[in-house]
């Protein structure tokens, strides 16, 4: 019976390493992941310190940078072994963005507003993520910017560039 107890408790001190090591694993993935966003925004002209957020959607990175007290969108291809610069858009208020060349890539749109009233966008009847972000401008004045994104899978109604989602946006105050 001993040695039964001795038995297991090795096998359990033996597996409960190996599933730390799968942690760490992972976490240097990650990181890498991050480094490897930074190199490729910093290639284009964005420094790391520009970047406000990122969002991944399926095999697409869409990465939010303030460069110029302007609100920029770059939109980077992930793949296993590299991630690539597709394009980006800057000075950003109200728009969708897709690229009919990337038949999988989610359609963003993105509401940027300096109403301070507004609580909520909805955009295609569905609530959108709202994302705020400080800035110091200098030591007496600090830049609020907020915006809201929302990913809508690609549509054939999209093409026409008539019913893009962002001519469906509501605004709730």
């Amino acid at each position: 019976m001993k040695k039964f107890l001795l038995c297991v408790g090795i096998m359990l001190t033996l597996v409960s390493c190996t599933n730390e090591k799968d942690v760490v694993e992972k976490t240097e993935d990650a990181i890498s992941l991050e480094e490897q966003i930074h190199e490729v925004m910093n290639q284009h002209d964005y420094p790391p310190h520009t970047i406000i957020s990122y969002e991944i959607k399926d095999d697409f990175i869409y990465v939010f940078t303030d460069k110029t007290s302007s609100l920029n969108v770059a939109i980077l291809k992930h793949s296993i072994n590299s991630i690539e610069w597709i394009y980006d858009y800057t000075s950003i208020e109200n728009i969708s963005i897709y690229d009919p060349e990337y038949p999988n890539m989610p359609v963003l749109t993105v509401v940027k507003t300096k109403d301070k009233e507004i609580s909520n966008v909805k955009v295609l009847g569905e609530y959108a993520k709202a994302v705020q972000y400080s800035k110091n401008v200098n030591d007496d004045y600090t830049s609020n910017t907020r915006y809201w994104i929302h990913f809508t899978e690609m549509t054939e109604s999209y093409t026409d560039l008539e019913s893009l989602p962002v001519k469906s946006v509501e605004i709730i105050k």
